[in-house]
């Protein structure tokens, strides 16, 4: 594989927090490859730099050296506001918490990412119904998210994430706070809509289950990035 065929290319990825006087390291040297239309798992225990990782290949956060190469862009040759641009062009989120904005309807949460690409009101309305409609929504646009139940609230989730089509989809502990049933569910519609869509997916997880959609599963040990055995 040739890295023009990557979406992610990670080489030697060091990383480190300053606390007080002390400097720790918690990426020491991460390699990743991420090829199109590929689910990758990055698994561990809490605390190992998962979600680092994840904020770093977002173009969220800072590292200290090494490779970062998302999407045929070198990270480290970005300032701040190309880093926004390009998180808006290139790169969707699936958080944990779901972020829905509480004085929005399922519709008009899913609506915010076209809205701030530009496109027209009408078209992000026709867009983002059929978004919820995909995700078994189409009968809940016009509910705000404290009428959604915890299962709906993170399929709202998704098809804000998913409703530009980018390239790229980061996915931070998306079953985290779902029961088990709620949870099987959102993975099979992940799993279906990343066939259908063909985009490439990174699953921050510790949820077993969830990581075995992947096709290449990796888990972090003392700041590296490892195959999953």
């Amino acid at each position: 594989m040739t890295d023009s065929n990557l979406v992610v290319n990670v080489k030697n990825l060091v990383k480190s927090y300053q606390v007080v006087d002390k400097s720790f390291q918690i990426l020491q040297g991460l390699n990743l490859e991420v090829a199109a239309k590929e689910i990758v798992s990055v698994e561990g225990a809490s605390g190992v730099g998962k979600s680092t990782l994840l904020n770093i290949l977002g173009a969220m956060d800072s590292y200290d050296s090494g490779l970062v190469d998302v999407c045929g862009t070198e990270l480290a040759t970005l300032t701040e506001r190309q880093k926004e641009l390009f998180r808006g062009e290139k790169i969707s989120i699936i958080f944990q918490q779901h972020m829905l904005l509480p004085d929005f309807t399922a519709l008009e949460n899913v609506m915010i990412p076209l809205m701030i690409a530009k496109h027209s009101k009408i078209k992000a309305k026709e867009e983002a119904a059929s978004m919820l409609d995909k995700v078994g929504l189409g009968e809940r646009l016009d509910s705000f998210p404290s009428q959604l139940s915890g299962g709906e609230s993170a399929r709202v989730g998704v098809a804000r994430a998913l409703v530009a089509g980018k390239e790229l989809v980061l996915a931070d502990e998306p079953t985290g706070n779902l029961d088990r049933e709620n949870s099987r569910m959102l993975m099979d519609l992940i799993r279906n809509l990343q066939q259908e869509m063909s985009f490439s997916l990174i699953l921050v997880t510790h949820d077993m289950e969830l990581a075995s959609m992947a096709h290449k599963r990796n888990k972090i040990i003392s700041g590296v990035l490892q195959p999953f055995v």
